[in-house]
């Protein structure tokens, strides 16, 4: 006989994703720029327009919907210096 699992609640889960996140570096604006920068290269990621500029489309996880990750202006002026060719050095 099968056993049902039990689905967790969206407090439990949100725990689970924070848990899974202790003793991870935090990343910088800059830090997430870079990797975004990288992501949309591959193709991971697509920028996608907003009522107020643009966004990244994430890729979908677990099941679940695919999310937008908005740049804040510490991430616009990374980019930019990116696009530049500055502040890239690998």
């Amino acid at each position: 006989m099968a056993t049902k699992k039990k689905k967790k609640s969206a407090l439990a889960e949100a725990a689970s994703r924070r848990l899974v996140t202790i003793g991870m570096p935090k990343m910088t604006p800059q830090d997430v720029a870079h990797a975004m920068y990288h992501a949309e290269e591959r193709g991971d990621v697509e920028r996608v327009p907003t009522e107020d500029g643009w966004a990244w489309l994430l890729p979908a996880q677990g099941g679940k919907e695919r999310q937008l990750l908005k740049p804040t202006q510490e991430m616009l002026e990374h980019l930019g210096e990116l696009a530049q060719g500055r502040g890239h050095n690998h």
